[in-house]
């Protein structure tokens, strides 16, 4: 029993990290121009784009993980 919560929060945690760094990799790609941390030119360019796409999808992963319902078989 004890594994299995340990196992649950263990989840979670990782979910959580996902989501912010996913959310932070998003956030730093977009603003890659006003931070000064592109390549030059302007407006997006496609590895803004790659950038934020990727990390949009960390943080919905770790999002579902944070809010994924417990699936235990159990006898009902």
């Amino acid at each position: 029993m004890v594994k299995n919560a340990r196992s649950q929060l263990t989840t979670r945690i990782l979910g959580l990290a996902a989501f912010v760094g996913g959310g932070a990799i998003a956030v730093i790609s977009l603003l890659a121009d006003t931070i000064g941390v592109s390549g030059g030119g302007e407006g997006l360019g496609w590895k803004q784009l790659i950038g934020a796409i990727f990390g949009g999808a960390i943080a919905l992963l770790g999002l579902s993980s944070l809010f994924r319902s417990d699936r235990s078989t159990g006898d009902a």
